[in-house]
């Protein structure tokens, strides 16, 4: 599913476009389970070294990663026979992210930038554009940045298309991001309270 939400605190104002994995929102819901953020990255860095749905050997694993799939809750992984099979997988991909602004100027640039690695970037402006603005137009394309128009009525008007986003590696900050980001969701979703448990 879709959902829009704000961006985590640093990150400005805009709005963030969410793809909710279903079936992981499902799961999580099921084991009670809300954010995996619990340790910040160096938790989900243990888990990005562990195979999905695979099991490994617990005496494979350093004492620091041991340590953290001992103490994880059912919905993270579980530990049997010696053995430690990760479950939990990344909850959403951020797909959009968009900055509302009067006009295309430096600062509208700006905040859509800090998203420059997480996902795709557009300015929405109310302003039409004046005589210069071809120039400015240039400028954001060469970010990647689209530029729509929005018409007194609602309309949408595209003047630049944002570039499409591309993983080009999988870190546990992109994947601490969207938790935060998950977290969001959650906390909009009702009720909030009980959804946003923590891994040790």
């Amino acid at each position: 599913m879709l959902a829009t939400i704000s961006p985590p605190a640093g990150y400005g104002v805009a709005e963030l476009q969410l793809d909710i994995d279903d079936t992981e929102h499902e799961r999580r819901r099921a084991a009670g389970l809300g954010v995996a953020t619990g340790h910040g990255f160096g938790g989900l860095d243990v888990l990005m070294a562990l195979p999905h749905g695979l099991p490994v050997p617990l005496e494979a694993l350093t004492d620091h990663q041991r340590a953290y799939v001992l103490r994880a809750p059912a919905g993270i992984c579980t530990v049997t026979g010696g053995q430690v099979v990760r479950h939990v997988i990344r909850p959403c991909r951020v797909r959009l992210a968009t900055v509302r602004a009067a006009s295309a100027s430096q600062l509208a640039l700006d905040a859509a930038d800090k998203f420059t690695t997480i996902c795709a970037r557009r300015v929405i402006i109310t302003r039409p554009p004046s005589v210069h603005f071809p120039e400015k137009l240039l400028e954001f394309g060469s970010y990647g940045i689209g530029v729509c128009l929005q018409h007194p009525d609602g309309e949408l008007e595209t003047l630049v298309e944002p570039r499409p986003w591309r993983v080009k590696r999988h870190s546990a900050e992109d994947w601490w991001f969207a938790e935060t980001a998950y977290g969001h969701f959650l906390a909009q979703q009702s009720p909030p309270a009980s959804a946003l448990s923590q891994a040790p």
